[in-house]
């Protein structure tokens, strides 16, 4: 199949899709999930076994259902980004029903830069549209392998506000400089960073490598770390933006003068604070991300 015809096919299902109410789309995640877990999937195996890594207390039952829930979220932020993407950025904000630590956000943006925060939980897509009509934000961007679709991707984004920063030295630059300028830059802290980004951290007990990005911006003057996510909501009533501040969380200590050993612990300092806010809503976590890949 040609790379025209599947982003065709790709973008006339997210137009679809992003038609369609909230409701009928978790309906259809419930279908979709039936078949997942009747036959054999990467997505439900790599569910599986980071779950079975993370959460290896739970009994068998509970790994079955927490696998079925992750699951079920994971195909409800796959169907929402037709809404996300084809629609208008307000019909996405209209489901947002509640801010919760706005407050931390607003003031965190009168001291100086802010790095925000939101890992593959909840709704990320619609908590960066959220956060570019709230501040002027610029996001850590890697292209979408088919053209056609990354060009509407870019489009959305970019309409809602963001500026994309691509992923490389030169992005890393761009989202230096919206620091120093007093803005938001927004980086997805659990995703895989390229060779040499990043260093083996521990994340649920596990080591995982982990991006150095956000811990090394963090010694930019006046800048604080502030993270958070969309939550989806029972009942497909909507969704509730969750922030909270961590600057004094991953301030990072070190024995000695050691810089290495102090972004170290700046980058657990991070992972910690993102395994905290993950355990508030385990099920919304896409588990079937390979965190782990380069590591177990």
């Amino acid at each position: 199949m040609s790379e025209n015809l599947k982003s065709s096919l790709a973008i006339g299902l997210l137009q679809i899709l992003g038609k369609l109410p909230l409701w009928l789309l978790h309906g259809i995640s419930i279908v979709v999930v039936g078949f997942m877990l009747l036959v054999p999937n990467q997505s439900f195996t790599q569910t599986r076994l980071n779950i079975q890594r993370c959460w290896p207390n739970l009994t068998s039952k509970q790994k079955r259902q927490f696998v079925r829930q992750s699951l079920l979220h994971t195909t409800h932020s796959a169907l929402e980004m037709g809404i996300n993407w084809t629609q208008s950025s307000q019909k996405g904000l209209d489901s947002i029903r509640q801010i919760k630590g706005e407050h931390c956000f607003t003031e965190a943006q009168k001291k100086g830069g802010v790095i925000l925060l939101t890992p593959h939980l909840g709704n990320w897509e619609l908590f960066a549209n959220w956060a570019a009509h709230n501040a002027k934000v610029t996001a850590l961007y890697k292209p979408a392998k088919l053209p056609a679709l990354d060009a509407l991707i870019h489009k959305a984004r970019s309409q809602a506000g963001m500026k994309l920063a691509p992923a490389s030295a030169k992005g890393v630059m761009q989202l230096k400089r919206s620091l120093l300028k007093g803005e938001v830059s927004l980086i997805l802290p659990d995703q895989e960073p390229p060779a040499s980004a990043g260093i083996i951290s521990q994340w649920f007990g596990q080591p995982a490598y982990t991006m150095t990005l956000a811990a090394a911006l963090a010694d930019t003057k006046d800048t604080r770390i502030v993270l958070g996510f969309a939550r989806r909501l029972q009942d497909s009533e909507g969704f509730v933006i969750e922030l909270e501040d961590i600057t004094q969380q991953c301030i990072g200590v070190s024995a000695n003068d050691d810089s290495d050993a102090l972004l170290a612990s700046k980058v657990q300092a991070i992972n910690a604070s993102i395994e905290k806010l993950v355990r508030s809503a385990p099920d919304q976590y896409q588990w079937e991300y390979r965190r782990f890949k380069q590591t177990l």
